[in-house]
């Protein structure tokens, strides 16, 4: 423990020393973003470490680490389900002069661009709001990022799956419109509840931030194989849907009651506070009246946080998850989804109903989840910051494979890779690489800074990841239409 042989209000201590401990300074900080330090005799310090040491509560049946497994699904949901029911929006926006709703060969101007122009509209506000998060989100507390946004996406995606069961062939274009403007703000709110989460899971032990990564990519698999039951059932399009659109709202709400009832046990506060040591120490010192023992000088450190400092120290980080996201919604779900097995077209049911559900969601979905579990499993190499930026740049090789697919309609290049098992294989790849590097990053960046600048470096991280959708999503519009 340093000593620094100082004077305060002009009258020293018997000894001449003031000393600090260092641990009070790295997680104690007043309204003003300074520490504050007190003055304390070093043999009642070390028994009060080793109070809070015996004190820190444990995670009762891993039920905050489920809850956030349960937060990560619920942060990505209300998107996983709106661009998953393609079948549900192909059925609404079908050309009413056919009888045709889905066909590759007959897809109207709204089938043909609700995709593309969902991921746009939904990202760029998703992108906007992690970006605020990220600077002025410490402001707000987490109750009120992560409560308020999830009471907000669960009132809006209640209102969207209301709308399943109108009929809006009358006002077809009204409600393509509605749609979009709907997601527009579930997507703000998610935003708002996304970027809460990230930064609260960054001050827990990093097994909570991989738990909502993985979380999100599990969210992915439970939306795809509800679209999947939902289309076995053999029901219409609208009551598919309407069943599907439902199991994601009783989701979402399970999420709010889970967070609202484990947000006030003691391992959460412990660990969400950004004052859990002080409180603690304080706390015992009435147990042992050590407090009335000691008379403390308090001295003032400034440790206001530095975003350059923090960029500079996380830039490799934030570079990979960013170009990771660009190329992945540049192909997914805009250009996957209107690849069409070889034998399309013939009456088989795998081939023209269920292949796209499967080796396209599903199958991302699976991929994606199987590559964040294996980043916890697979050795990280002892440069770990050039293997994900290296990893991240090889992956644009994935833009003009899926275009070498067969995606319909195309009207200038040619199908090089036609075969069924050769966009599994490159779907597969796709999707495991997109989930390795999305926890790689995410799991290492709060490690590169100090206890107190944690929140900010993984909400950085998370406006990144939304820079890397926003701009994924504008690239897609372009490759539709250069196909």
């Amino acid at each position: 423990m340093p000593q620094i042989s100082s004077q305060l209000n002009g009258t020293p201590d018997q000894q001449g020393d003031f000393l600090i401990d260092t641990n009070f300074i790295e997680n104690t900080a007043n309204n003003e973003g300074n520490s504050v330090i007190s003055s304390v005799d070093y043999g009642k310090d070390n028994e009060n470490d080793l109070l809070i040491n015996d004190f820190q509560p444990k995670d009762r049946y891993f039920a905050v680490y489920i809850l956030f497994y349960l937060l990560g699904m619920a942060t990505l949901l209300p998107w996983n389900f709106f661009i998953t029911a393609n079948g549900y929006w192909m059925y609404k926006l079908r050309d009413l002069n056919t009888t045709s709703s889905g066909n590759a060969s007959h897809l109207s101007p709204l089938q043909l661009g609700f995709t593309s122009y969902l991921c746009v509209t939904s990202l760029v506000p998703s992108t906007v709001v992690l970006v605020l998060n990220a600077f002025i989100g410490h402001k707000f507390s987490f109750k009120i990022r992560i409560a308020g946004g999830l009471f907000g996406v669960v009132l809006l995606f209640t209102f969207t799956t209301a709308l399943v069961e109108l009929d809006t062939d009358a006002w077809q274009m009204s409600f393509y419109f509605v749609t979009l403007v709907s997601a527009f703000f579930i997507n703000v709110v998610s935003s708002i509840f996304q970027g809460g989460v990230c930064g609260l899971a960054g001050k827990f032990p990093s097994g909570y931030v991989n738990a909502v990564i993985s979380g999100q990519a599990l969210g992915g698999i439970f939306a795809a194989l509800a679209n999947i039951i939902s289309i076995a059932l053999g029901a219409s399009p609208t009551q598919s849907a309407f069943i599907y659109f439902l199991a994601a709202d009783v989701t979402l709400v399970l999420s709010f009651c889970l967070y609202m009832v484990l947000s006030s046990t003691d391992f959460f506060l412990f660990y969400s506070s950004s004052e859990r040591v002080p409180s603690i120490q304080n706390d015992f010192a009435k147990e042992c009246d050590l407090m009335e023992e000691q008379e403390d000088e308090v001295l003032i450190v400034d440790t206001k946080i530095s975003y350059r400092r923090i960029i500079i120290q996380i830039w490799p980080y934030l570079f990979s998850i960013t170009l990771v996201y660009v190329v992945t919604l540049s192909l997914f779900p805009a250009v996957s989804v209107l690849i069409r097995s070889a034998s399309s077209g013939h009456g088989y049911l795998w081939n023209d109903v269920y292949f796209t559900p499967v080796a396209c969601f599903l199958l991302m979905s699976v991929g994606d989840y199987v590559g964040r579990t294996s980043a916890g499993i697979i050795p990280t190499p002892a440069n770990i910051r050039m293997w994900t930026c290296v990893l991240s740049v090889l992956r644009l090789g994935f833009i003009s494979l899926m275009i070498m697919c067969n995606a319909q309609p195309r009207l200038h290049l040619p199908v090089l890779i036609s075969n069924d098992a050769g966009f599994v294989f490159v779907m597969a790849l796709f999707a495991f690489s997109n989930g390795y590097l999305s926890v790689i990053p995410f799991a290492q960046a709060p490690k590169c800074v100090m206890r107190e600048e944690q929140e900010t470096a993984s909400s950085l991280m998370a406006a990144g990841l939304g820079i890397g959708l926003a701009v994924g999503g504008a690239l897609s519009s372009v490759i539709v239409r250069i196909l």
